[in-house]
């Protein structure tokens, strides 16, 4: 009987291609991910065909909607390739974090948040610290050891931007031991009660996994959790922190979630700089530098600006020569943008808004089969949105409408119920230069958090029509 531990970061294209490589040399007989097991049952849908990352899990209390918790999947997050892959090969699968049943009874847990991860490893330390503080970060330590400013740099050529894969988590693990560890070898405390809590809770189901006879376990999880799961705790100890604790009780779907959510910039703790670099990275792992320049060429010529093919030939010269400079691997994100802004964007920020809009944050919004088990108020959205063949988009597109149309006048409707129910998917603007009432012309812009807000109304009715009125 053999366990395997896989540590990863959530959001990560070298780490979702090493486990995907992982587990299908290992061939395992079940497979246990650090995520909500309230959605086991959901987590076939994985495999359905109109299911397009990224996409989020949503956990819920249904007689209080707004006490609710995202865990955001993209195509490019180990776990969401160890879901596809234990699905594929109709394996046990199984979600092992502590419960939203019981994390949702708390009392600060009151309002609508993104859990999945908790942190990258480059995240863990003390959260007073400054970023990047050697002193109380051990991985900004490692980082500067090694010559790299910020330790999300050091990972991602490390881990993120690697092809060579399977032996990659042997190495993460020893990391990690040696970050969590005393200096007499003893492994260090967690950082609260609750991280104590969510990894006993995950040995639990590890211990549940041997007991009913599987033979090779894979465990992907955060890698700050690996020693901690690897450590031989007594079963009783594990059992009394777990003890006693309220339950409620909690639903769960699936919902569709946008790159743009993904990012740092939208205030998500766990996010990354630039989901469209890393999903560049998932769908080129071999070139991906001079692939990315061609797409930044690409994009300013779309928009009439100057892009040569010979500024792509002097960039990845450039890039070279910084990859030379600073002693790196291979081309990297900053590499890259140090390229692209000496050679392509000539001291103007139009060229880089393009870029960080279009390429680097890249927003889009996943999609959910109508398959997925939903309230009748959100199913009746998607079956209107799907014959009005008004697609939910995470950027903003602008709908101008004739309603002298019976299919303009219904997508008219539409939103002005759907802005009564308070879901603002739509907004009108004024409309210039044409005469008459019958022109409407709105900015569409779908938030991932309407899933929620959907559930609420669902109160009032089950369809748009009964619910706005």
């Amino acid at each position: 009987m053999a366990i395997h531990y896989f540590g990863v970061r959530h959001y990560g294209p070298g780490c979702a291609r090493s486990v995907r490589d992982a587990l299908t040399a290992l061939q395992p007989d079940c497979i246990l991910i650090e995520g909500p097991p309230e959605a086991d049952s959901v987590i076939p849908l994985a495999l359905h065909a109109e299911m397009k990352p990224p996409v989020a899990l949503l956990i819920y209390v249904p007689d209080e909607p707004r006490r609710a918790v995202f865990y955001p999947f993209a195509e490019f997050s180990p776990e969401w390739q160890a879901l596809r892959f234990g699905a594929s090969q109709q394996l046990p699968v199984r979600f092992i974090d502590l419960p939203q049943s019981i994390r949702l009874a708390q009392p600060d847990a009151s309002a609508v948040k993104a859990d999945l991860p908790q942190k990258t490893p480059t995240e863990h330390g003390n959260e007073s610290a400054a970023p990047d503080d050697p002193q109380r970060d051990p991985l900004a330590a490692m980082a500067h050891a090694s010559g790299y400013t910020d330790a999300d740099t050091w990972w991602d050529h490390l881990v993120e931007e690697r092809n060579d894969s399977l032996s990659l988590f042997a190495g993460i693990a020893e990391m990690m031991h040696t970050v969590r560890s005393n200096e007499d070898g003893s492994l260090l405390p967690p950082e609260n009660e609750l991280e104590a809590r969510r990894e006993a809770h995950m040995r639990q189901i590890i211990r549940a996994a041997r007991k009913e006879g599987h033979e090779r376990i894979a465990v992907i999880c955060g890698a700050y959790h690996v020693p901690a799961l690897q450590q031989d705790v007594a079963k009783k100890h594990d059992a009394a922190l777990l003890k006693g604790l309220e339950k409620i009780k909690t639903a769960a779907t699936w919902a569709p979630w946008s790159f743009g959510r993904l990012a740092y910039a939208s205030g998500y703790g766990a996010g990354i700089h630039s989901p469209g670099w890393y999903a560049h990275l998932w769908q080129h792992p071999k070139a991906a530098a001079r692939h990315w320049l061609m797409a930044v060429a690409q994009l300013l010529r779309k928009h009439d600006l100057d892009a040569s093919p010979a500024h792509i030939i002097e960039a990845v010269r450039l890039c070279d020569a910084l990859v030379a400079l600073r002693h790196r691997p291979r081309a990297g994100f900053h590499e890259l943008q140090d390229a692209v802004c000496a050679v392509f964007c000539d001291g103007g920020d139009i060229p880089l808004r393009l870029i960080r809009d279009e390429l680097m944050i890249a927003d889009r919004l996943g999609a959910v089969p109508l398959d997925t088990p939903m309230l009748p108020l959100p199913r009746d959205v998607a079956a209107l949105q799907k014959h009005l063949r008004m697609v939910p988009r995470a950027d903003a597109t602008t709908l101008d409408l004739d309603l002298r149309e019976a299919a303009h006048l219904q997508k008219s409707v539409f939103l002005h119920r759907l802005n009564l129910l308070d879901i603002p998917w739509g907004r009108t603007e004024t409309v210039r230069g044409k005469s008459g009432t019958f022109h409407e012309l709105w900015q569409l812009a779908w938030d991932p958090e309407f899933s929620v807000k959907l559930i609420e109304a669902n109160v009032w009715g089950g369809t748009v029509a009964k619910a706005s009125r």
